[in-house]
């Protein structure tokens, strides 16, 4: 089926390190090669391993939210808060007071549901240094639980300009967003930041959107409603071509390929894997479906 070519295409078209790690800001100092490897062993489930892995990190290097924030992650996993909690009041001891670790501690709160907590130690963590974007954007996410969607927008935003680079933090506030019951206000920003040439946000806004966008093609398609998911994939097109991303271009087009062809628009969809050609030459799938018109 065209929807198996989808997933397939998509799954294939990732970049295999995203699979597992992304750098992030604060990791310029360290070792890429450890972290990855601490970080595909959280992806993979094998917590303890991971956390020994960090562990070995901090003996040598100063400690980063987004670190800590793993590890977090991986003792809650393992149902040892407790264990988190003790390691991380020694490494306080012992390393200099600062931002990182205040958000740590806001973090296992945050995990806890002791919220009063985690807001004063994120609150902490952004006084020593107004751009750790975690800090903000974990304490919007406890607003927005508390409803507080005004001023858990501010605090997500203020993530956003941290860090612009961080698509979790853009995820986030589409998802409040939603809460909020203004599906379509994300799209306005969106919009508004074409306008403003904000070129470095737009690309970011303009890849959650699309990811958005995509989910509802697919449910389109599981229905059997093809004429929407084709207009699914010409508005994740449009978007591509509207913040310059040429490679996100090719899986949008080889899948309108694939739609229309599967729809008995033959031209149509010959014209579409030209177009995946053009972009990419070497494109396999692409090449196989291209074939002299009767």
């Amino acid at each position: 089926m065209v929807l198996i070519s989808f997933l397939l295409f998509f799954t294939l078209s990732l970049n295999s390190s995203q699979l597992f790690a992304q750098a992030h800001p604060g990791y310029e100092k360290f070792n890429f090669s450890k972290i990855d490897e601490a970080e595909a062993l959280f992806v993979r489930k094998r917590y303890e391993e991971s956390l020994e892995k960090f562990k070995g990190i901090l003996k040598s290097e100063e400690g980063t939210s987004y670190i800590f924030r793993i590890m977090l992650k991986a003792w809650n996993a393992k149902g040892e808060l407790d264990n988190a909690e003790k390691f991380l009041k020694n490494y306080q001891a012992s390393n200099k007071d600062s931002s990182h670790i205040w958000y740590a501690f806001g973090y296992l709160n945050y995990l806890k549901e002791s919220y009063p907590a985690a807001e004063k130690n994120f609150e902490r963590a952004i006084q020593i240094n107004p751009k750790n974007g975690l800090a903000w954007n974990n304490w919007g996410a406890i607003l927005s639980e508390k409803k507080q969607f005004v001023v858990a927008v501010e605090k997500v935003q203020r993530a956003i300009k941290a860090d612009p680079k961080e698509p979790i933090f853009i995820w986030n506030l589409h998802k409040i967003y939603l809460e909020m019951g203004e599906p379509k206000r994300f799209e306005n920003d969106y919009k508004n930041l074409l306008e403003q040439n904000s070129k470095q946000l737009a690309w970011g806004y303009g890849k959650i959107l699309v990811r958005v966008i995509r989910q509802k093609a697919f449910g389109s398609y599981s229905k059997g409603e093809l004429d929407k998911a084709i207009l699914g994939f010409e508005d994740m097109l449009e978007i591509y071509q509207e913040i310059g991303d040429v490679k996100g271009q090719v899986p949008a087009l080889f899948s309108l390929g694939l739609l229309n062809e599967e729809k008995g628009n033959v031209q149509k969809a010959q014209k579409f894997f030209a177009r995946v050609l053009v972009i990419n030459p070497n494109h396999i799938q692409a090449r196989e479906k291209i074939r002299p018109l009767d």
